[in-house]
């Protein structure tokens, strides 16, 4: 009798690993360009906190029309170490991977579209991939492509079916970071789900200035229906149905969790709640130097004597002073978002961008965003 109950066991631990795959990824966006940030900015890749990411995607490197990789910043990322100080990172975390990431939003479609398009420019980034991982230790690729169009839609699949077949053998990784809302004529959702370890659904950016009002960069949850300025997509929940319901498979989605804020400027500063009417973007960070944008150090140095308000429809916060608003995500609302993810069975979050959590400890605490991540997960 022995051996059929130790089937059945066995069975079911099968089941269970595959029916309820375990929320434990946390991917964390390196910029490479944190170094140039100036005074209290400045950030290292040996400042990434490794014991609790999972996974660091260095962004970015550049890809040549040929379709070989290309270091953009000879100087910060070989002279100054960046790219090894990463590597590194393994001294600290054996299990950590280290990812190189291409695009992104200055690289747009102009790069990757003929790429995907060719046979022959696949090939050669496949085989620089390789070139790369030999000589810096990589363990794979991230896609940051910022947008494919309608014409990139059975391209983007096959670069990444043949990736995926150059890949297998040596255990590299392939993900992608993709636009939250689906952009239904140029993703192909279930055969780019079938090709790739992990997805990251950018669920940020869903309000930025120019819009006419003051609203949050990333909101759990969709808001007050009655505000006609509210868009039912414009949320984390939302993206993850919608990516869920057009074939994507929960256990390769990560969200998205922004580790900077949007920042306003109001046009009455005695109205300053969400949808108050805004003229335009408010201060920008002096590290990030962003427009309209602060990164989570700069608010926990900068905003310390600011009013906070959390919006209990939306599961975020905001702050404002005067005319300054700012909407953001701060400990409470990554702790929301990181039990949303494990509610829904995903494989876990991404972060972006790791340089700009309060790595100096202005709230208190440390990189208090990544430990939100660590206490919730």
């Amino acid at each position: 009798m022995f051996p059929k109950y130790l089937i059945l066991l066995l069975g079911l631990c099968f089941f269970v690993h595959y029916g309820h795959a375990a929320t434990d990824t946390v991917i964390c966006y390196y910029a490479n360009w944190a170094i140039y940030r100036p005074d209290k900015g400045f950030f290292h890749a040996e400042d990434i906190d490794a014991s609790i990411c999972t996974h660091i995607n260095y962004a970015f490197l550049g890809v040549f029309p040929n379709g070989s990789l290309q270091i953009i910043d000879e100087w910060g990322d070989i002279e100054k170490g960046n790219i090894a100080g990463v590597e590194a990172l393994k001294d600290i975390n054996p299990y950590l991977k280290t990812i190189f990431s291409i695009g992104g939003w200055n690289a747009g479609n102009a790069i990757l579209s003929p790429i995907a398009a060719s046979a022959e420019l696949r090939a050669n980034l496949i085989a620089s991939c390789f070139e790369f991982f030999d000589q810096y230790g990589f363990n794979g690729l991230d896609i940051d492509w910022e947008y494919p169009e309608a014409k990139d839609k059975e391209n983007f699949v096959t670069l990444l079916k043949e990736l995926k077949t150059a890949f297998q053998p040596g255990g590299y990784i392939l993900t992608i970071a993709v636009s939250a809302i689906p952009i239904d004529d140029a993703y192909d959702i279930p055969g780019m789900s079938q090709n790739v370890d992990v997805i990251h659904l950018m669920t940020y950016d869903f309000h930025i200035p120019g819009g006419g009002i003051a609203a949050e960069n990333s909101p759990l949850y969709w808001g007050d229906s009655d505000s006609a300025w509210q868009k039912e997509y414009e949320n984390v929940n939302s993206t993850v149905i919608n990516w869920l319901n057009e074939g994507a498979d929960p256990a390769k989605l990560t969200i998205g969790l922004a580790f900077y804020g949007h920042t306003f400027q109001l046009a009455d500063p005695n109205e300053h709640d969400l949808g108050a009417p805004v003229v335009g973007a408010g201060m920008s960070g002096p590290y990030t130097k962003g427009y309209g944008i602060m990164g989570y150090n700069e608010v926990c140095e900068l905003t310390s004597d600011w009013e906070r308000k959390f919006d209990d429809q939306q599961k975020v916060p905001y702050k404002y002073k005067g005319d300054q608003w700012i909407g953001y995500d701060d400990d409470e609302s990554v702790a929301l978002k990181v039990q949303f993810a494990k509610d829904h069975n995903l494989a876990g979050v991404m972060v972006w961008t790791v340089d700009m959590d309060d790595f100096l400890g202005y709230c208190g605490t440390k990189n208090q965003l990544l430990n939100a991540i660590k206490d919730n997960l």
